[in-house]
């Protein structure tokens, strides 16, 4: 678990590979309340999801990120990065990350760290992109991502 100041130092022990990226420096996930108002869940279901595909991990992953209608946590935008990182490789992963950016524009306090991921969502912009050149089954579900991306 990353437990680092908004505006503090990169603390001891970061992933090398983590650093520069959005959470990395700014993610405290003892302050990222989910959507059911949790800390704890969303950094393990992560975790989880990172190691294996999880299909119960990833419903619980959503239900905690995207409330109903066009409501964010703070963690939903702190989990973007680490949704974007496989989502080359994973619907749920690029559904998930696409529905967070969908809802991005509502109200949700974190227009700070939205600000701070904007590396990400131009990666995951041009990962969206790639995806619709192949014409997939999620054509749609992508487009409207790449849509929010793009604003």
């Amino acid at each position: 678990m990353l437990t680092m100041h908004l505006w503090g130092d990169v603390g001891v022990g970061v992933d090398a590979q983590l650093v520069g990226q959005f959470n990395a420096w700014v993610v405290n996930w003892a302050q990222m309340y989910d959507c059911r108002l949790d800390v704890d869940r969303v950094p393990e279901l992560l975790a989880l999801v990172e190691r294996e595909d999880d299909a119960e991990a990833w419903t619980e992953l959503g239900y905690r990120l995207v409330l109903e209608h066009d409501l964010l946590s703070l963690a939903s935008l702190a989990a973007l990065p680490r949704l974007v990182r496989p989502a080359a490789g994973s619907a749920q992963a690029r559904h998930l990350a696409g529905d967070i950016m969908e809802r991005a524009a509502s109200h949700h306090d974190g227009d700070d760290l939205l600000a701070d991921s904007a590396e990400v969502i131009s990666e995951f912009g041009v990962l969206l992109d790639q995806h619709l050149q192949s014409r997939p089954a999620d054509y749609l579900v992508t487009f409207r991502a790449l849509l929010a991306v793009r604003e």
